[in-house]
């Protein structure tokens, strides 16, 4: 009968040694993912901002463009006014 008593209580303490592991892996898991998550959103949102930078600058440089295309436009146009009316 002792022997069987502590044969039950040697189970039931690994037992609870492996649930108890199992615990840990999985907060340990859990750790991990949200630092990879983090780590994800952080990088995701570098990359946002440098394209937000990098569109803000085609945009003024494209208003630019626009800008001395019709002013070039302009020009040639009152060219052609000034040589028709001479």
């Amino acid at each position: 009968m002792r022997n069987k008593k502590m044969i039950v209580g040697i189970a039931v303490g690994a037992a609870v040694l492996a649930g108890a592991a199992v615990l840990i892996a999985r907060r340990r898991s859990q750790r991990k993912y949200a630092a990879q998550v983090e780590e994800a959103r952080e990088n995701f949102s570098g990359k946002l901002n440098e394209l937000q930078r990098k569109a803000k600058k085609e945009y003024r440089d494209a208003a630019s463009d626009v800008k001395d295309a019709v002013n070039s436009a302009k020009d040639r146009a009152n060219e052609w006014v000034n040589k028709a009316h001479a």
